[in-house]
């Protein structure tokens, strides 16, 4: 039996010699590092577990943040267009009538419906969403506020499946921290643009499992996609966000 981490052994528990209790006092000190060995192997194999367990993206392994699958009533909070100067972010994208306009991370269609009655009456939105949820609240509020022009997409996590040559603006908005694997939907979404497009990514500053993630890596990934930056801008900041940041395809 082992009592109180001494090994003590029952055929000479009445009348141990000296020599025996030696034996059996080393065997319990043996026993005793042992499990204070395996205690530790536990806490460090715990704690690798606990840096490892977050989501890293495909290609460049980073974290990313696990998409918002809540109510999309969220994005609809008073005073929004103003915060975020969403006409002037249409500006910036030369978004206006007859052009065609992709909404990657749609959500609850908040900027979808803006940029569809901006490109009104001959243009067109694609509102991509990986949430079936989502794509069905973009369907109902679209027909609830009569804008035919918007075209609800299934996307996955690497590809937004556009047409090819299809858009004239991309606008990632509060949604690129989320991207599984960002480096292939840029790719693909470049493949999408038009000659002369141009992609806006509006976020916050972050670590990217956060809700948020920092512009400089932003860039670098859109740089590893393909694309250059050609202007940047925090006049977003009164919404909550850090930058709003323009590229267009390289050559």
């Amino acid at each position: 039996m082992i009592k109180e981490g001494i090994f003590v052994n029952p055929l000479f528990f009445a009348s141990p010699s000296s020599a025996d209790l030696r034996l059996e006092s080393r065997i319990g000190k043996v026993f005793m590092v042992k499990r204070r060995f395996l205690g530790v192997g536990l806490l460090v194999g715990l704690a690798l577990s606990a840096c490892t367990s977050g989501q890293v993206t495909a290609q460049t392994k980073r974290l990313f943040s696990e998409p918002y699958t809540g109510n999309p009533i969220i994005f609809e909070s008073p005073g929004r267009d103003q915060r975020l100067q969403i006409e002037r972010v249409m500006d910036e994208l030369a978004i206006g009538p007859g052009k065609v306009v992709a909404d990657i991370g749609a959500g609850g269609g908040w900027f979808a419906v803006r940029a569809a009655k901006r490109v009104q009456p001959t243009g067109q939105v694609y509102a991509v969403e990986i949430s079936q949820n989502f794509i069905n609240a973009i369907n109902e509020r679209a027909k609830r506020e009569g804008l035919s022009n918007i075209r609800t997409v299934r996307g996955t996590a690497a590809d937004p499946k556009l047409p090819d040559k299809s858009v004239d603006a991309v606008l990632i908005l509060k949604a690129y921290h989320e991207i599984a694997d960002p480096v292939s939907v840029l790719r693909k979404t470049r493949q999408a643009m038009k000659s002369g497009a141009l992609l806006g990514i509006i976020d916050k500053n972050g670590r990217g499992d956060d809700h948020g993630l920092n512009r400089e890596v932003v860039i670098k990934e859109a740089n590893q996609a393909g694309f250059k930056l050609v202007k940047s801008f925090d006049f977003v900041k009164p919404d909550d966000e850090d930058y709003f940041l323009v590229f267009s395809p390289t050559l």
